[in-house]
């Protein structure tokens, strides 16, 4: 039984999956844990833990499609990697249950402690690769909207909230108080939906006066291993060149490996060399990305540029975290690592974010300079490195994300990872421009919804894929300096001090139980 919530988070997942299956998810997972209410911590643990399997099993399988087509893992050893990651992702919900003991099974801590302790656990729990297990809400934007005040934990809440109310249904016997669970539970999706509907009505109107900017994004469709760079150079070159023709105000590439070549720091112009320029076709403000590195240091750093029309470059990033093993080695010293295994891969890492002013070029409709904030590649599911960039001093009015995610080809990441990145712009109301190397190159709009999309590709150097574009225009509806959110002036402690209340209680358990005559 416990093992069909898993199951039911996984379905949820992106892409296309079945949406309202995530509000059941935790039912199970609770009912089981007041079932197990008399046995041991350590049964209820188990138990949480194969209803946790389910996440990592059905809602990430591209982990051992991965291992199989980059590491040339034989299937077996790849369902094993697949079986690791989901092992260490069902923990917490081991723990959780186990907390959940099952002896208050009336009053208002038998449907608020689920919430808040899951809360409390996920939000410390260590993941290479955040996640959320209601990712898939991010499919209904509606249901995203309560990331405005508190971020991701206020949706995970409202969905614990639910499966607790639902469980209970099972063991409650007098039939009005089976009822009235039943239609609070009922309540929470609808009026969830129904609020966060009158949010985003809302916050378009405010919209509709808002300055537009028409981005154009440049998918390549460059496959991985590709060498040849002067087919990656014209892929960026063709499309920017068609952006502009289409009236793009501002032109974004991908993430460093997209465009072919490495600059020394620090980059202050556009190349000299026109087989190298950035502003080879086009005349328009481009963010980015490049390897740059110190001449005469051994490591790179993986950065984004804002070029201005002029070639001027005004404004520079470091990705800031780094892919463990992928981009960087931890622990042990790099120099000796990669001399013992000269395919691994080290990078420096950046040490703050930063804010690109772009500045539109003379005649066009955008009137004054604007500022976004880049994100590198997985930072975009980092809600607190992403409130860095939103609260530094100006403010941003967008978000630009940077990406290469085809490493997992044609497979649920990218979509995931897409998902995960809407409640960002939901978090402080202003949109992303996503650029991805081989899709889902995306708009999300200043409500989590999906303006526009390209489809993910699965180019390979035998079988190429035409590069394409999105021209956009791009409402930016505030600055998060001048309008944050309340999100971004305190509501994002809702975790900690979901942490705090988890805490208190776990040490006073503990305490009971070691105390003479404790139980």
């Amino acid at each position: 039984m416990a093992a069909t919530g898993g199951v039911a988070f996984g379905l949820g997942a992106p892409p296309d999956g079945i949406t309202w299956l995530i509000w059941l998810g935790f039912a199970p997972l609770v009912w089981a844990a007041m079932q197990l209410a008399d046995r041991s911590w350590r049964t209820r643990f188990v138990v949480g833990w194969i209803g946790g399997l389910g996440v990592g099993m059905v809602g990430f399988p591209w982990i051992a499609e991965l291992l199989v087509t980059f590491a040339d893992a034989p299937l077996p050893l790849a369902g094993l990697g697949l079986f690791a990651f989901a092992a260490w992702t069902a923990v917490p919900y081991g723990i959780w249950c186990a907390s959940l003991d099952g002896r208050a099974r009336t009053g208002v801590r038998a449907w608020l402690w689920p919430a808040v302790s899951w809360v409390g656990l996920a939000t410390v729990w260590p993941a290479v690769f955040p996640y959320t297990p209601v990712i898939g809400l991010a499919e209904v934007p509606q249901w995203l909207q309560a990331a405005e005040l508190f971020g991701v934990p206020a949706c995970d809440a409202q969905v614990v909230l639910c499966g607790a109310l639902l469980a209970h249904t099972l063991v409650v016997s007098e039939p009005r108080a089976r009822a009235l669970r039943i239609a609070i539970a009922l309540a929470i999706p609808l009026g969830s939906y129904g609020l966060g509907a009158l949010r985003m009505d809302a916050v378009d109107r405010e919209a509709e006066s808002a300055p537009r900017v028409r981005f154009g994004i440049v998918q390549p469709n460059v496959p991985l291993m590709a060498f040849d760079p002067t087919d990656r150079a014209l892929r960026l070159w063709a499309m920017s060149y068609e952006a502009e023709r289409d009236g793009a105000h501002v032109v974004v590439w991908p993430e460093a490996g997209a465009f072919p070549f490495h600059t020394f720091r620090p980059m202050t112009h556009d190349f000299d060399d026109p087989g190298r320029r950035v502003l080879q076709a086009h005349r328009l403000p481009t963010i980015f990305g490049a390897a740059s590195i110190l001449r005469g240091d051994r490591w790179e750093y993986n950065t984004v540029y804002a070029m201005q029309a002029d070639g001027r470059v005004t404004g520079s990033f470091d990705k800031t975290i780094l892919v463990p093993l992928g981009e960087y080695i931890p622990i042990v010293d790099p120099d000796w690592a990669i001399d013992l295994i000269p395919t691994m891969s080290h990078n420096q890492a950046g040490d703050a974010p930063a804010r690109f002013v772009i500045e539109p070029v003379s005649g066009t409709p955008v009137p004054a300079p604007f500022a976004v904030g880049p994100l590198v590649c997985y930072e975009d599911i980092f809600p607190g490195f992403a409130r860095e960039v939103a609260a530094q001093d100006g403010g941003i009015e967008a978000f630009v994300n940077v990406t290469i995610d085809t490493w997992f080809g044609d497979t649920a990441e990218p979509w995931e990872h897409l998902a995960l990145a809407q409640w960002r712009s939901v978090e402080h109301r202003i949109p992303m421009v996503r650029s991805v190397a081989a899709g889902p190159s995306t708009v999300i709009d200043h409500a989590g919804r999906i303006q526009a999309v390209l489809d993910v590709r699965a180019p390979t150097p035998s079988q190429a894929i035409d590069p394409e574009r999105l021209v956009v225009d791009v409402a930016l509806p505030r600055n998060t300096a001048a309008a944050p959110t309340i999100f971004a002036r305190g509501g994002w402690m809702f975790a900690w001090l979901c942490v705090a209340a988890t805490a208190a209680v776990y040490v006073h358990a503990l305490w009971r139980r070691r105390r003479p005559g404790g139980a």
